[in-house]
């Protein structure tokens, strides 16, 4: 099996026992596309540290540390002051496929439990003391009973459905959601997409701090 692809650069902080990040699949921007009709190569992304203020600097990326800053975790970004904390982080997606939005990939549930494996062997090979994933489909396939037996190989026995939270900032309208599972080898997080998701703004999810400080600490 090949190995699954991860967008950051290696350190023992994030080989073992440090924090995924994960979404859908992975971005495929106006450039890139234009490139790709022109024939030209892309040059190979440089990996570094997931909050490197010189690389990776996307959308998701960045709105991603404003909801940590919120939370009170900050990332440093410069390369010279960063520590183990920063070291830990390690980002992928759970398909690896290229689309400008997710609406263009046609991810359904059982697409993504049709192709777990590979995140599941990146899961089992790192072993992250915490999962966060964007996007509510993620934890919904993660928990579909034909996957069950090999997520629980991993992260042990499953502990009932995640536990549901909302945002301590009150909003009208739709109120997005938190989810939060304890496995015995890991917590997985749910967030709403960074990116995909309407009407969701940084103010609401600055109202799930009391809960993400627990988890990220």
């Amino acid at each position: 099996m090949h190995q699954h692809p991860v967008v950051t650069a290696d350190f023992p902080e994030n080989l073992s026992g440090g924090i995924m990040i994960c979404g859908y699949n992975f971005g495929f921007s106006a450039q890139d596309q234009k490139n790709e009709e022109n024939g030209v190569e892309a040059p190979e992304a440089e990996l570094s540290f997931f909050s490197d203020s010189r690389v990776n600097n996307t959308l998701f990326r960045n709105r991603l540390l404003k909801w940590f800053d919120s939370w009170g975790s900050e990332l440093e970004t410069d390369a010279s002051k960063i520590g183990s904390y920063e070291r830990s982080f390690f980002q992928t997606n759970w398909i690896a496929t290229q689309t400008a939005t997710i609406a263009d990939d046609n991810i359904s549930n059982a697409r993504l439990v049709a192709e777990a494996d590979g995140i599941l062997s990146l899961i089992a090979s790192r072993e992250p003391r915490l999962i966060l994933f964007t996007g509510s489909k993620l934890i919904e396939a993660l928990n579909d009973s034909e996957v069950r037996e090999q997520v629980e190989r991993i992260l042990g026995t499953r502990p009932g459905n995640a536990k549901i939270y909302q945002s301590e900032v009150p909003v009208k309208g739709t109120k997005f959601k938190l989810l939060r599972q304890d496995f015995p080898n890991a917590v997985v997080v749910s967030t709403p997409h960074v990116t995909g998701t309407r009407g969701i703004s940084d103010e609401y999810m600055a109202g799930f701090r009391r809960i993400m400080q627990d988890v990220l600490s």
